[in-house]
């Protein structure tokens, strides 16, 4: 008797956990959120940062601005492990790694945009490296 009631009692944990951990992920839009949350937070910092007179805070925050990129990307990693489609969001802040923020506001602030807006589609791929052409659309693709 007593193994059937621990039994029941792990099977009724195990289907709590299941319902849960469905709650609210939505394909990874709540994820891309709340990664966009951090993305935020960092572009904040870091226009702080760029007109902040006392240099040692501009430093601490853009390294705070870093920071809040770095969770971004776990976010945006998870995001992407529930849908692919969030894909671009992962990959532009993973370049923030290599290039500065300056050069990622544009994408982040667009694929930001559509994570947070009322019905997200798949996000808009926008090119993150300097001096290079948006990536093609189906309407920009030779012989369409």
């Amino acid at each position: 008797m007593r193994g059937i009631v621990h039994a029941s009692a792990a099977v009724g944990v195990i289907a709590v956990t299941v319902l849960l951990s469905g709650c609210g992920q939505q394909d990874g839009v709540d994820l891309a959120r709340q990664a966009c949350g951090h993305v935020t937070i960092s572009i904040k910092l870091y226009e702080q940062a760029a007109h902040d007179a006392d240099t040692g805070r501009a430093a601490r925050e853009r390294t705070d601005a870093i920071e809040q990129l770095e969770g971004a990307l776990q976010l945006a990693a998870q995001a992407n492990s529930a849908n692919p489609e969030w894909n671009p969001l992962m990959t532009t802040l993973q370049e923030s790694e290599r290039i500065s923020e300056q050069y990622l506001l544009p994408a982040l602030r667009a694929q930001c945009a559509l994570a947070n807006s009322s019905n997200p589609q798949a996000p808009v791929i926008t090119s993150t490296v300097p001096g290079q052409p948006p990536a093609p659309t189906p309407s920009t693709l030779p012989g369409q």
